[in-house]
């Protein structure tokens, strides 16, 4: 991707402001994968200080990316915390946009695409909060303490040697997206729709879908050829794949395709011995692509009737 085109795609789409901020707080918006709040005296001179800001700043974007704020504070109590209290603002006099950015720019490797923007609250005081926006980095990046660290939950945790590989692999392989939905139709027909999305900077030159389909998705089916029924404990699915077209079109960065697979409605499905099978309650869907991890999902099939389920991103541990 150009420079011009990725610099303009990390551009907040967010105008940081006091009120944005005070209806986080009047909503108690509570901290989650992608944010975290912190008091003002998170800021600091001491090396104690800055190691906390770089670990912080490194978890995001060896994670999913995020938003840290400075300047909103928490309740101590303990059956209140990760609850916004009040904003609490940065003495920007003391600690400048400029200190906070060389900071995180002491991050090794570099993170690039990192936003900070200053929101005024007290201009009398020079007071204000610095929320930092994080892009999802395509390589690790380490702490001050040599650490990679990562976010999960409300905590950042130290990184296990194969989650750090998967991090640094992720540009040598694309990070496909996918979501699964099942149309019945009022003809007779539908269609189990797969939409794949290509998140990742890397060209998915193969792509292929397995799965596993109840027979029963709102009253018994019959899936379009090339699939075949079989069965697990008793209960039976209909087993299929699909892939690209005889064009083998890739699927490049920030693009989708729209897998189908037709089946009939109004069936009945029987064994040999003609008894109705028992049908299996989930969908299971397993995404290939090249050499990224496989994406897998088990999915109730009324969910799947219901409307567009999304499966996620390709990665071996949820919380990266």
């Amino acid at each position: 991707m150009p420079r011009s085109a990725e610099s303009k795609r990390r551009k907040s789409v967010i105008t940081w402001t006091r009120e944005r901020l005070e209806q986080y707080i009047a909503n108690a918006v509570e901290e989650n994968l992608t944010l975290e709040y912190k008091r003002a005296n998170s800021l600091g001179k001491a090396d104690g200080k800055k190691a906390d800001i770089v670990k912080h700043v490194s978890a995001f974007a060896n994670s999913s990316g995020g938003v840290l704020i400075f300047g909103i504070a928490e309740f101590d109590e303990q059956d209140k915390r990760h609850l916004l209290q009040r904003i609490d603002p940065v003495n920007r006099g003391e600690f400048s946009k400029e200190w906070l950015e060389q900071i995180i720019q002491s991050i090794q490797p570099r993170i690039e695409g990192v936003n900070i923007h200053t929101v005024a609250i007290d201009k009398q005081r020079n007071a204000g909060c610095y929320v930092v926006e994080i892009p999802k980095s395509h390589t690790a990046h380490q702490a001050r303490d040599h650490v990679y660290y990562k976010r999960h939950n409300f905590n950042v945790l130290p990184m296990e040697d194969y989650e750090v590989r998967d991090v640094m692999n992720r540009r040598k392989h694309p990070r496909l997206a996918a979501a699964i939905q099942a149309v019945r139709n009022p003809d007779g027909k539908g269609n189990i729709l797969v939409k794949l999305t290509n998140t990742g900077p890397v060209l998915a030159k193969s792509y292929m879908v397995d799965l596993e389909v109840p027979i029963n998705l709102g009253g018994s089916i019959s899936v379009e050829e090339p699939a075949y029924l079989d069965h697990r404990d008793g209960k039976y699915y209909y087993a299929f794949r699909l892939g690209q077209n005889l064009t083998r079109m890739p699927l490049f960065p920030d693009s989708s395709v729209m897998l189908r697979r037709e089946f009939s409605t109004g069936v009945t499905v029987r064994g040999l011995d003609g008894s109705l099978l028992q049908s299996m309650e989930h969908a299971s869907v397993t995404v290939y692509a090249d050499e990224m991890p496989a994406l897998r999902a088990s999915i109730p099939g009324e969910d799947i009737i219901r409307g567009w389920v999304e499966i996620g991103e390709s990665r071996r541990n949820s919380n990266l």
